[in-house]
């Protein structure tokens, strides 16, 4: 199943109000662009790619058996939060934790299979303090799976629900350091924690983040705030593949390329990432270190990705919405079934950003504008599931 790894935050009208139509073409480096029709389905070519060295990068673990459930989503009106499944019923407010001051100290992080998981009591004992690790229920109930965890850890949840895991910063580098941020990884699978290894990224890393866990492995970003407006300064976020049972971490720049964002990986370890520079566009790694390379026109940034790229589980499907001014209409959303080399653009008028894609392959997407929630077949079949709700998997 594939998880919205970027923390999406409630989004105002004017910032996904930005990209018109855009036409699609998948192309392999150095290789010619076969134009798409926009707002169709059109079948094309399948993409050839092309071999890249994956030699330091690990072979994914074997994929655990299938597993099926409803994920379990929060949504937001304009005066309401509540707990959403993927069919777009409504299952309860969601819950805050304790108040204080006013203010509900839960933090949902992503999903945990049929649950959420997150952070609670962050504030009890001042902003660095100690937190519960909980797991959310789709009545709002709130279990608590690890207490008194210091650090302000970043938590994440395996894709099937059946553990977790947080990083907790050893070292937080200020800005213009020459070290980078480092940190202990632990699990749990609900026999007890673990602390599974160390790791640490280079020099302009002062923030670090787990941003998934599937079959493949659980993957940390990292990222400063020494910007403008606490903007990343790093060109490239860079990531780090960690095996869950050895605990051996492997940077991720010589499989995806030294000029991609890492965005999402599926259970086979098929890597999503966003290129930037003169040519922005969509690269897909296969296990095997194999490339394709999906340009669209109209992509002028990686800025212009609105809600990062989804993988399918099954590496079948991936989604991505653009949204680019100057010539922006609307938000785009353009389906790859990365089997085919089809590609489906959705009508412009849509305005949808993918959230994330059930265990079935199906898409769920919002449009914030509008606050509505839709479901998404990977041949572009849009349908309405929720009028009032706009779903997203974390907040803080």
């Amino acid at each position: 199943m594939r998880i919205q790894r970027i923390a999406l935050v409630i989004a105002s009208a004017a910032i996904l109000a930005a990209c018109g139509p855009a036409t699609v073409s998948a192309t392999t480096s150095k290789a010619s662009t076969i134009a798409l029709g926009s707002g169709a389905t059109t079948p094309t070519a399948r993409p050839v790619s092309k071999s890249t060295s994956a030699t330091d990068a690990p072979a994914p673990a074997p994929s655990p058996a299938p597993f099926s459930f409803m994920p379990l989503l929060v949504a937001f009106d304009s005066e309401n939060a509540v707990l959403m499944l993927a069919s777009g019923q409504t299952t309860g407010p969601m819950p805050s934790g304790p108040v204080i001051g006013g203010d509900g100290t839960l933090t949902i992080s992503g999903p945990l299979g049929g649950r959420m998981i997150g952070t609670d009591d962050h504030q009890i004992a001042g902003p660095s303090g100690p937190v519960s690790i909980v797991a959310v229920s789709p009545d709002g109930t709130l279990t608590t799976l690890e207490k008194s965890v210091a650090g302000s850890p970043s938590v994440v949840g395996r894709d099937d629900g059946r553990a977790w895991a947080w990083a907790v910063q050893t070292n937080s580098p200020a800005c213009g350091s020459s070290t980078g941020a480092a940190f202990d990884i632990y699990t749990d699978d609900g026999n007890g924690a673990r602390k599974i290894g160390s790791a640490s990224f280079g020099a302009g890393v002062t923030q670090v983040s787990l941003v998934a866990w599937t079959a493949a492995g659980i993957v940390a970003s990292g990222r400063n705030d020494c910007g403008s407006f606490s903007a990343s300064t790093l060109a490239i976020s860079p990531a780090i593949l960690i095996n869950p049972a050895t605990g051996v971490a492997t940077g991720l720049a010589s499989r995806i390329g030294t000029d991609c964002n890492f965005q999402d990986i599926a259970d086979d370890g098929t890597i999503a990432c966003s290129v930037g520079g003169s040519a922005p566009g969509i690269r897909v790694i296969a296990p095997n270190g194999k490339q394709t390379n999906y340009s669209i026109p109209g992509l002028t940034a990686q800025q212009c990705i609105n809600g990062g790229v989804a993988l399918s589980a099954d590496a079948s499907f991936a989604a991505v919405s653009l949204s680019c001014p100057p010539t922006a209409t609307g938000t785009q959303l353009v389906l790859l079934d990365l089997t085919s080399g089809h590609v489906v653009t959705t009508p412009a008028a849509d305005d949808l950003a993918p959230t994330l894609w059930t265990p079935d392959d199906m898409l769920i997407a919002t449009d914030f504008g509008r606050g509505k929630t839709y479901s998404v077949t990977p041949w572009g079949l849009v349908t309405l599931i929720n009028a009032t709700y706009a779903a997203q998997t974390s907040v803080g």
